[in-house]
């Protein structure tokens, strides 16, 4: 009710900054079940006691995808505020027309809708929603993750790298795949660290934290490489969306997003002792999401409207009322799932306890 009371306020006040707000409130939490899918294959893939101890959580966190794709359809109502192609051709650089075969609004609509179906059904064939066994195959766990790539990159296409249609990366699929992977880890560090009544078992703990940081650094390869990529090759289509993000206020949201998304839990997971810490990693995975939500801002919000206190205080309003909401129905599905094995069973003779 109050994420409804808001977007009502927010269409009297400034529906334009209203609708750059909202969508990019949807995708710092929607980026957290998406996460959750591919950490899910993951260790269908491989297995392990990490994966044991703690999958209810990520099985609750993927369960929150029916959240994120009732938010995301309100803004299919309201492309034309959103979106840039979708003015008259004849405005539009020839870049931009050269797009519309794959830019244009039915079939980016059948598009988010086949992406949405997907995933609702990726979530639905691992037991996000119920308490049945799911089969753990190794090659449906292949083939969950490469479609799971696929398929969310090309969603980082339509619903970012098109809110500046002369805009092009290869690189940003992935390195968005990367993103909503690390943040996902973090939410599920943070949700099982917080929430667990007696402390988890040193070994798969110290396993997610290793699985973190490797994620966090494929995260920071690729940002690094589309960086190097686009400087090296100086186009003004291309380059024009970094130096658009360098400026005025938005340079200060990237320095911060990089330190907090990157830089404070890469130096806390570098620490063996921190790892081993439920306290440390619980501060460093939620230092971790406010980054990914100040690198959401900084991806979307630039593209849209220059920057206003209004759109910086309905963002900040609707991030905590629609987290709030993610919050609650993932803490219930949580409590819904299996619980792990018993953690007596689990300890390691030496842990730090906090």
């Amino acid at each position: 009710m109050t994420t409804l009371g808001l977007l009502l306020l927010g269409l009297w006040q400034d529906s334009r900054a209203l609708w750059s707000s909202w969508i990019t409130v949807v995708m710092i939490w929607g980026m957290l079940p998406l996460g959750a899918l591919a950490v899910l294959f993951t260790h269908n893939l491989t297995g392990g006691r990490w994966g044991e101890v703690s999958r209810p959580v990520w099985l609750a966190l993927a369960g929150s995808l029916p959240l994120f794709a009732i938010s995301l359809l309100p803004l299919l109502l309201v492309m034309d505020v959103l979106f840039a192609w979708l003015q008259p051709v004849a405005s539009l650089p020839e870049t931009v027309q050269n797009k519309l075969l794959y830019l244009n609004k039915p079939f980016f609509i059948i598009r988010t809708f086949c992406y949405l179906v997907l995933w609702l059904g990726m979530s639905w064939l691992l037991g996000a929603w119920s308490h049945r066994r799911t089969s753990r195959s190794p090659g449906l766990a292949a083939a969950g993750l490469i479609l799971w790539f696929i398929t969310l990159t090309f969603f980082g296409v339509d619903w970012f790298i098109s809110l500046e249609p002369r805009f092009y990366s290869d690189v940003f699929g992935l390195m968005l795949c990367m993103s909503a992977a690390s943040a996902a880890l973090a939410a599920g560090i943070m949700l099982y660290s917080a929430t667990e009544r007696r402390p988890a078992a040193l070994g798969p703990r110290r396993d997610i934290a290793n699985l973190w940081l490797t994620l966090l650094l494929g995260w920071v390869f690729m940002a690094f490489s589309q960086y190097i990529i686009i400087w090296s090759g100086n186009l003004p289509d291309e380059i024009g969306w970094y130096l658009q993000r360098n400026a005025g206020i938005w340079r200060a949201v990237s320095v911060w997003s990089f330190a907090l998304f990157f830089l404070v839990p890469f130096a806390v997971l570098l620490s063996t002792k921190a790892k081993n810490n439920r306290a440390w990693l619980c501060s460093a995975a939620g230092v971790c999401l406010s980054g990914h939500a100040l690198q959401m801002f900084w991806l979307i919000a630039p593209s849209l409207a220059p920057a206003t206190a209004t759109q910086g205080v309905l963002t900040l309003l609707l991030t905590v009322s629609l987290g709030a909401t993610y919050v609650g129905f993932i803490r219930h599905l949580w409590r819904r799932q299996s619980l792990p094995p018993a953690v007596s069973e689990l300890s390691v003779p030496g842990e730090q306890h906090v």
